[in-house]
């Protein structure tokens, strides 16, 4: 009969049973090394579960009875990429204003930006985003070049407006994305901060970030005339006032 590893060490060591006993010892340190691999496993699928479901609190669409509540100014506080190649278009901006206002159609928002781009230059324009569901479509004419955006809005902190920004390329297809949190003021708490970083982390952005500056371009709209309305979009370049 074959001896047993608890049989072999309970009796005094003979020789023939060295070997069967140094098995025994080296089975003992494989299934020990087993169970910690599998805890080890274990903890790593728990921990991933645990990231998910962080995932979905943290990551949840906005959902609106109407879109008074993004309606106003929001300042640029920080933005992320999601590819490497489209970090220096967002790093060129210094500082970031965008007021949304309702339009003549309830499914239409138009949108003013203003962006200070490096050397002091202040570019700034119109534009109008037509909401389907929870997606937003916007084209954009800056300097007689033409882009289209596919945007997102997801919840986030109080005072504060997160989007996500595709850009698309003539064909429809992506050219990456960006998501930028907007603030009324923007400041930002730490704390807000870090959930703005665990939100683009759960979204697959990079874990980098240009954070726009303070110095904003100033509010050149020329108020209309009540009989005049805008049939399109436009921008205006103009230089900063002398500080």
């Amino acid at each position: 009969m074959p001896h047993s590893c608890t049989a072999v060490l309970q009796q005094p060591a003979r020789v023939p049973d060295l070997l069967l006993l140094s098995g025994c010892l080296l089975s003992r340190a494989m299934d020990a090394q087993l169970v910690t691999a599998l805890l080890a496993l274990l903890a790593l699928t728990s921990l991933g579960a645990a990231s998910e479901l962080d995932c979905k609190e943290l990551v949840k669409p906005l959902v609106l009875d109407s879109h008074s509540p993004i309606y106003g100014k929001w300042v640029l506080h920080v933005g992320s990429w999601d590819k490497p190649g489209l970090k220096s278009d967002l790093v060129t901006v210094n500082g970031s204003w965008v007021d949304l206002s309702p339009s003549s159609d309830s499914g239409v928002i138009s949108i003013y930006w203003s962006d200070r781009l490096n050397g002091n230059r202040c570019l700034q324009g119109l534009a109008n985003a037509t909401i389907t569901g929870m997606t937003s479509h916007t084209t954009f004419n800056i300097n007689g070049h033409t882009s289209y955006h596919d945007g997102k809005y997801y919840e986030t902190c109080a005072d504060c407006l997160l989007s996500e920004d595709t850009t698309l390329l003539p064909d429809g297809k992506s050219k990456g994305r960006y998501l930028y949190l907007f603030t009324r003021t923007g400041t930002l708490e730490p704390s807000e901060l870090e959930t703005f970083k665990k939100q683009a982390e759960c979204l697959n952005f990079l874990p980098e970030y240009h954070f726009g500056g303070t110095e904003l371009c100033p509010d050149n709209r020329v108020p209309a005339l009540p009989s005049a309305e805008s049939t399109g979009d436009n921008q205006t370049d103009v230089e900063p006032p002398a500080e």
